[in-house]
């Protein structure tokens, strides 16, 4: 049986894992997100480098399992979550099957990432 993990570890894994989508976030499309503090969110980055506001946030959401699953989003100035993906506690990016099971997806989440920023930027 898979080892299930706390709120407070999946927060400390998720500075590199937002690490790597701030690198290739900056280097395709030339943004920069900056840490702030929001407390709904395990980790919520705003966007520089852009006319627009938003906002990049992974939300915890847990499951009746006892398990953890998190929501990676764009957060609009109107206040719209774009989700990206959603991701399990090794940080696998996750999709609902028509069954309503999880499964793993095959896309990264920085590419999903990239893929719901271009529509709010362009």
């Amino acid at each position: 049986m898979k080892k299930i993990i706390s709120s407070e570890q999946f927060m400390d894994k998720s500075a590199s894992f937002f690490a790597d989508i701030a690198h290739v976030l900056s280097t395709k499309v030339g943004i920069r997100l900056s840490s702030v503090s929001m407390p709904q969110n395990v980790a919520c980055y705003q966007v520089r480098g852009t006319k627009r506001h938003l906002m990049l946030r992974l939300v915890l959401i847990p499951l009746s399992t006892g398990r953890m699953l998190a929501r990676l989003s764009w957060l609009d100035c109107r206040g719209v979550d774009h989700v990206c993906c959603y991701i399990n506690e090794s940080f696998e990016c996750l999709m609902m099957a028509p069954d309503g099971r999880w499964k793993k997806q095959k896309k990264s989440a920085e590419l999903l990432c990239l893929q719901g920023l271009e529509p709010l930027v362009a």
